[in-house]
């Protein structure tokens, strides 16, 4: 896919928080699960539309949602992060870095 850069800055008009996750064990051995923000960036956000009929109703009745974020060309960012935007929580499934590495899409989904 061929990007141009000012078109795709120009859609990058939304704040999300990348969120990181950080594990401990209690004393019982139960593993305790915290998120701090990693980083906040600007992002062009993108709902989408899930493929058929019979998904779109699924999806409607659980409130998933389909997102991509594009951001700035990071190395920093994994699968195990997630991405806090208009007080919703989204799990990130997919990180598509662009061939010249300026953007990336982070492909992510509504935490149930």
């Amino acid at each position: 896919m061929i990007w141009k850069k000012n078109e795709v800055l120009g859609r990058m008009n939304e704040r999300i928080v990348i969120e990181s996750v950080t594990e401990t064990r209690s004393a019982s051995g139960q593993v305790n699960k915290s998120w701090s923000t990693f980083a906040t960036v600007w992002a062009a956000v993108e709902y989408k539309r899930v493929g058929t009929d019979e998904k779109e109703m699924v999806a409607r009745e659980t409130a998933i949602g389909n997102v991509e974020f594009t951001v700035r060309y990071r190395t920093d960012l994994d699968e195990k992060m997630r991405i806090s935007f208009d007080s919703k929580v989204y799990d990130i499934e997919r990180i598509l870095p662009e061939q010249e590495k300026q953007f990336m899409i982070l492909e992510a989904k509504t935490r149930n």
